[in-house]
């Protein structure tokens, strides 16, 4: 007998996606009332040798000092967004870890809780893992179901985080996962 495990999103923001390696379907149910609803699903690299490039800067002459004590950054006037920091892990150039950006207060703005792991200097370029979508701006009609077999979207748990994001905030969508 199947086992499933349920998850509704009901956030414009990005959503962790509730996965375990050995699921054999994934079915995405639009609930709203009335609307269409608009998805991206997609997984995140979790490995600092495949990171993209945020497009933001160090913006403070001294830099910062590792540390484990939570660490507010300010980053030059580049228009950082949630999307790309919030919740990612946060790498330097070359691929070493920094740490876990847990708040994003602005597009000049964003917080370590757990701290620094390198030091970063002044005008220092920012990575996250780089994106590789599973469904790349999907619309779901009003009352639809969108159903995706493993094939689809098997990944490596242990490299890789899975990700939801919709264009709708009052929990239109629900996810039924089927292992």
């Amino acid at each position: 007998m199947p086992i499933f495990s349920a998850q509704k999103i009901g956030t414009t923001n990005k959503t962790i996606v509730n996965y375990a390696f050995n699921h054999r379907s994934m079915t995405f149910t639009n609930t709203h009332a009335t609307a269409d609803v608009t998805i991206d699903l997609y997984v995140t690299s979790q490995l600092g040798t495949d990171i993209t490039t945020t497009g933001a800067d160090i913006d403070l002459t001294a830099g910062y000092a590792i540390t484990s004590a939570s660490q507010a950054i300010v980053l030059s006037a580049t228009a950082a967004t949630s999307d790309a920091f919030l919740n990612e892990r946060v790498y330097k150039s070359n691929g070493n870890f920094v740490g876990v950006c847990t708040t994003f207060t602005s597009g000049t703005a964003i917080t370590f809780a757990a701290g620094l792991e390198r030091a970063l200097v002044d005008a220092e370029v920012l990575f996250t893992g780089t994106r590789y979508h599973v469904l790349n701006n999907v619309k779901i009609p009003n009352g639809v179901s969108l159903k995706l077999s493993s094939d689809e979207f098997d990944f490596d748990s242990n490299n890789f985080t899975m990700y939801i994001n919709s264009d709708n905030s009052d929990g239109a969508i629900d996810i039924l996962t089927r292992y």
